[in-house]
């Protein structure tokens, strides 16, 4: 090859991370957006004589820092980002639920049908009339299954109403956790891409070997009403090589 070759760099990469004891393969991102390697240093000097110009530099502390920007969350980045592996079991649901009531089979009560049967006892699920939300409750007189009575006088005419309780969920629920004691580990990446040769305009094989990366455990998760989706950012820290002083390696390959 020659040495003159030049070459542009636009294509995302598919990126594996592996875990660094075992070295095998923990996850793989094929749906990124932007993949972005910085690597920086800083600068010391000598200055002296007239004007205190600058005589000698000496580069350190260089560091890198690789930011990739995914359009999908999986279960997997959750784990990599929380430190915690994904728990799977039934888990407390709260729920908001606007019901109308129908008479029931006692002339002073009110029947109100919920779409789960709460975990509560009846003096804990709280009722309140729909034009009223959040403000007096309503004493519900009796709660089987999914079943809530309330007393028809206290309902004041009312027919539709707001009711706040919880539920458990299923068994295969799974739940993500982010604590205060857990953080995201270390791993060695490797990012494969292609560059575009200008002399023949074709496209040929790029890989991106990083032998120590520290995962991000920053994430922002965007809920927004309106707009595009927005990707979810992990900014990862280059550490150098536990075995060498590599930090990154850059391989033309095909």
């Amino acid at each position: 090859m020659n040495a003159n070759t030049k070459f542009g760099v636009k294509e995302v990469m598919d990126v594996i991370l592996y875990d660094m004891k075992t070295g095998k393969p923990v996850i793989f991102f094929d749906t990124l957006k932007t993949s972005n390697l910085e690597m920086t240093s800083e600068k010391v000097y000598a200055r002296g004589g007239k004007g205190n110009s600058k005589l000698l530099i000496w580069d350190l502390n260089k560091e890198g820092k690789l930011t990739i920007e995914d359009a999908l969350l999986s279960p997997k980045s959750l784990e990599l980002i929380s430190g915690n592996q994904v728990k799977t079991g039934a888990q407390t649901i709260y729920h908001r639920e606007a019901v109308s009531a129908v008479s029931g089979d006692d002339a002073a009560d009110l029947t109100i049908t919920l779409e789960y049967t709460p975990n509560e006892a009846k003096e804990n699920i709280i009722v309140y009339k729909a034009n009223d939300d959040c403000g007096t409750a309503i004493a519900v007189t009796d709660a089987t299954d999914k079943t809530v009575k309330i007393n028809k006088t206290a309902a004041d005419s009312a027919t539709d109403f707001i009711v706040y309780y919880s539920s458990e969920s299923t068994a295969d629920s799974e739940t993500y956790v982010i604590d205060a004691d857990k953080f995201s580990d270390t791993y060695k990446l490797v990012g494969n891409t292609v560059i575009r040769n200008s002399t023949t305009g074709k496209d040929e094989a790029f890989q991106i070997v990083i032998p120590n990366l520290k995962w991000s455990s920053n994430i922002t998760l965007n809920f927004a009403a309106e707009g595009d989706p927005q990707p979810f950012s992990f900014e990862c820290e280059i550490l150098k090589d536990p075995k060498s002083s590599n930090m990154v390696e850059l391989t033309r390959w095909a």
